[in-house]
Parts: structure tokens; C-alpha cells; sequence
């Protein structure tokens, strides 16, 4: 999902928090309207798991424990 959202994000400089904030937001709008799509993937059915991890560790790094 970060794949998606980091061309939508980064496609052209950002100056401010909030402008970055805001852009990250715009591509999760345009992610979840993609919803069907993203449910298809391969990659998709990794993410609940990822995320669950994620959560316990308070944010870390958590790739080593996958």
C-alpha cells in the first residue's frame, strides 16, 4: 500500500507537514476508491497480519518477526 501512496505523495516536493499530511491523505482516499483492486493482490492478503504486528510493537521495526 505504501508503494501506492509514496507516487501519489513524493511526485513533487513538499514544504510543509501539513501539505505532506495532506497528500498522504488524497492517496488513501484514492487507494480505498481502488479497493477491489488492492483485494486482488497477492501482496493485500499480507497486509492484516503486517498491520497487527506493526500495532504490537508500538510503531518499530517489526519486518524480523514476520
Amino acid at each position: 500500500m505504501w508503494g501506492c501512496m509514496k507516487t501519489v505523495d513524493y511526485k513533487t516536493q513538499v514544504d510543509t507537514r501539513d501539505e505532506l499530511l495532506a497528500r498522504i491523505l488524497d492517496a488513501a482516499s484514492l487507494i480505498k476508491k481502488r479497493e477491489d483492486q488492492l483485494k486482488q493482490t497477492k501482496k493485500t492478503r499480507n497486509f492484516c497480519p503486517r498491520v497487527a504486528q506493526c500495532t504490537e510493537v508500538d510503531g518499530g521495526i517489526f519486518e524480523h518477526l514476520l
